[in-house]
């Protein structure tokens, strides 16, 4: 359950700190595409976040990706998550396997990219800031825990172009 809390929170800040490139084309230079979070890195935090950010990655890392997000050449964005999907009963009678979710929730929002901003606008008309920094087909999102209620803890999220 404090896995789904965690990540849920995780997605949350991303949801409300996301954005666009004002360029519109989809060349690696280009944060339009469809990317996956393949990575959260803590800068520190208790052994029990860390644990569940292992968790994440070991499931990212088995190609179950369990944040996503389309930015499209308009400006607009779909982020989606598999979080709640979680079938982690498994765990509770020593399985260690679990299953990657095939279901996911979606949010619309439109969101900018600028001067390693990215700006996310959510269907309320919320707009919330995260320094990114884009490397080809790499996206990393530095998270602030401070700057955010849901979470106390600082890193990044990385994620990959498809």
């Amino acid at each position: 359950m404090k896995l789904k809390s965690f990540l849920s929170g995780l997605f949350i800040v991303l949801l409300l700190s996301c954005s666009s490139d004002d360029d519109g084309d989809s060349g690696s230079n280009s944060i339009v595409g469809s990317w996956d979070a393949v990575s959260i890195q803590l800068d520190s935090g208790s052994q029990e976040e860390q644990s569940l950010v292992d968790f994440f990655n070991l499931l990212a890392a088995q190609e179950c990706y369990l944040i996503s997000m389309i930015l499209e050449a308009d400006n607009e964005a779909t982020l989606l998550t598999s979080i709640d999907y979680l079938d982690l009963s498994g765990l509770f009678t020593g399985n260690l396997s679990i299953d990657c979710p095939t279901e996911s929730d979606s949010e619309t929002a439109t969101y900018s990219f600028e001067n390693d901003q990215l700006r996310i606008t959510d269907s309320n008309g919320i707009t919330t800031s995260v320094d990114a920094n884009l490397n080809g087909d790499r996206l990393t999102l530095f998270i602030e825990g401070e700057e955010f209620d849901d979470l106390e803890v600082s890193g990044s999220l990385i994620f990959e172009r498809r």
